[in-house]
């Protein structure tokens, strides 16, 4: 009998389920990919549509229209932005706190400090676009408070978002390059890295927010508050975030 009830929850499930869209950092990729899993593996029949790109693109796309729901930045300044201009029915949500890592994946290099940027065989740094990725933002502040800035300008690669920053540095397109811990291959013996001084950059509180177009569905409802829970949590700071405990 508790099969058959099972079967039934399930067959409702795929005949009735619900769907929404979901703009993420670049930065959330693994961590979460592994929460919608967890999130899902209760909502059976339910879709949850992810788009990775840089905060500040998601934010042009929520302006510009675009059917998303749900808005998981990698910063509360984009999230709130929408607040103020009247996109989002609610304040932002801080649901974690970002690290910024300089790191490379070059074995003949072994990160060290950020003053060994200035190294002549580290020739290409990559570095997420400061206005519009938030890490790139803080990596820029690291290296302006350090005085690096002007000295290694010549070498640093704009990417569009963090993801790509981290694409230069594992394809050698860049010995170095700014990025998320929560990025970071820790079993690939060619990666070494550091975390960057916290004293360095402005704390990276990362915010979501429902949108106008999201604020009456409740699988978006829902799927935020799974975000904001001790169990999403914790798989966050499994990925290498702060996280409020």
């Amino acid at each position: 009998m508790k099969k058959i009830f099972l079967a039934s929850l399930l067959l409702v499930g795929v005949l009735f389920g619900r769907e929404i869209h979901v703009a993420a950092a670049a930065n959330l990729a693994y961590a979460l990919g592994e929460i919608q899993k967890e999130f899902l593996s209760t909502h059976p029949g339910d879709k949850i549509n992810i788009g990775y790109s840089s905060s500040g693109k998601a934010y042009a796309q929520i302006i510009q229209g675009a059917p998303i729901d749900l808005f998981v930045s990698a910063d509360r300044e984009f999230p709130h932005k929408l607040f103020m201009e009247g996109k989002t029915p609610q304040k932002e949500k801080v649901y974690a706190q970002g690290v910024l890592v300089l790191w490379s994946a070059d074995p003949k290099i072994k990160i060290t400090s950020l003053e060994m940027l200035t190294d002549k065989n580290i020739v290409h740094i990559a570095i997420p676009n400061p206005e519009l990725a938030p890490y790139g933002r803080a990596a820029k502040e690291s290296l302006e408070k350090t005085h690096l800035a002007s000295k290694i300008k010549s070498k640093l690669i704009n990417a569009s978002s963090i993801s790509q920053a981290h694409q230069f540095v594992a394809t050698g397109n860049a010995q170095a390059g700014f990025g998320a811990l929560s990025l970071i291959d820790k079993q690939d013996k060619n990666v070494s890295y550091i975390l960057v001084d916290k004293s360095l950059y402005a704390p990276i509180d990362q915010a979501l927010v429902l949108t106008e177009h999201g604020k009456d569905n409740a699988l978006a409802k829902e799927f935020e508050a799974f975000i904001l829970s001790p169990k999403a949590q914790a798989i966050f700071k499994k990925y290498g975030y702060i996280v409020n405990e």
